[in-house]
């Protein structure tokens, strides 16, 4: 797949695949093997309702997806982008609470004091079973928060993982929201823990190392986008 030059990406050593970040409105073709590729990893986890195609399917949810991309074109995994949320109740993570009043009520709070700044929230990952190194697949989607918010000028990234999925989150730097029970969503098998990402406090949270090559990304990613956004010089580089 040949992708034009000015859509924001950058080459990621460790999975020796082009990770471009871009809408579904711009590639649309991409977009459906992001959505291809996303209902092969689901249904292979026996997790497609999780995936709510019927609602997704025509990319109006989704502000921003980013996709690795081997040397031949071929999608290995990605990640889809929602907001910033104009409101609290436009946020997936409160639907995944239904069940589960009082993680709700928590996730809203934090929502409500954080909306103001701007949130986006990460869905839909996923890892073809095929790719050759898809652990550092995974690592560019927990990475994919910091972009986010640099690409869309939003503070706080939101996302919600199983707890399998922990470390890869927490060296990005994540924060796990503790005060919420894990639950177990999408179905009894996984335990979903609710993480969030604050643009201004990466340096502080994330490894150093992970730090740095996020800041070389980002730089890679805003050089094909007009915002003023950079994440802060808050640490050595």
């Amino acid at each position: 797949m040949r992708i034009p030059f000015d859509v924001p990406s950058y080459l990621d050593h460790r999975s020796q695949c082009r990770i471009v970040a871009t809408t579904p409105e711009k590639n649309p073709v991409l977009w459906e093997q992001f959505l291809d590729g996303a209902q092969e990893s689901y249904t292979r986890h026996g997790v497609t309702a999780a995936l709510e195609m019927s609602a997704i399917r025509d990319g109006n949810t989704t502000r921003l997806f980013f996709a690795a991309l081997d040397r031949s074109g071929t999608i290995l995994g990605g990640v889809r982008v929602q907001g910033p949320y104009a409101s609290v109740d436009q946020a997936h993570a409160l639907v995944e609470f239904d069940e589960h009043p009082h993680g709700r009520r928590h996730v809203h709070a934090m929502l409500d004091e954080r909306i103001d700044h701007g949130v986006v929230e990460l869905k839909s990952a996923w890892v073809a079973p095929n790719a050759p190194r898809g652990r550092a697949i995974t690592a560019m989607i927990a990475e994919s928060p910091a972009y986010s918010t640099a690409l869309l000028g939003a503070r706080y990234a939101l996302a919600t993982a199983a707890s399998h999925v922990r470390a890869a989150w927490l060296e990005t730097g994540a924060v796990i929201a503790t005060q919420i029970e894990p639950i177990p969503y999408p179905d009894e098998r996984y335990r979903t823990e609710v993480f969030w990402w604050d643009r201004k406090t990466l340096a502080f949270e994330a490894e150093l190392a992970t730090w740095r090559r996020m800041r070389r990304n980002t730089a890679s990613l805003l050089a094909h986008h007009r915002s003023a956004i950079v994440l802060p010089q808050a640490v050595a580089s």
